[in-house]
């Protein structure tokens, strides 16, 4: 029973490194178009209030692998 329990957590161990291990092949950076958007539009509206981003728009792009 208990060399059983030692396998499992051993196993799992091993499932969980390996998928930690492996590194995404992108980051995130702001977008500067839908920023650029938000604020032309804030511009040509008198009625929209000034634009404040607590989270802003993100997307995604591919890591620059250095050689």
């Amino acid at each position: 029973m208990k060399v059983k329990l030692t396998g499992l957590i051993v196993l799992a161990t091993a499932l969980v490194m390996t998928g930690c291990s492996s590194a995404p092949d992108y980051a995130y950076v702001i977008d500067q178009k839908t920023l650029e958007k938000q604020e032309n539009s804030t511009r040509l509206n008198a009625h929209t209030a000034h634009v404040v981003w607590v989270n802003p728009p993100m997307r995604k792009v591919e890591k620059v692998q250095p050689e």
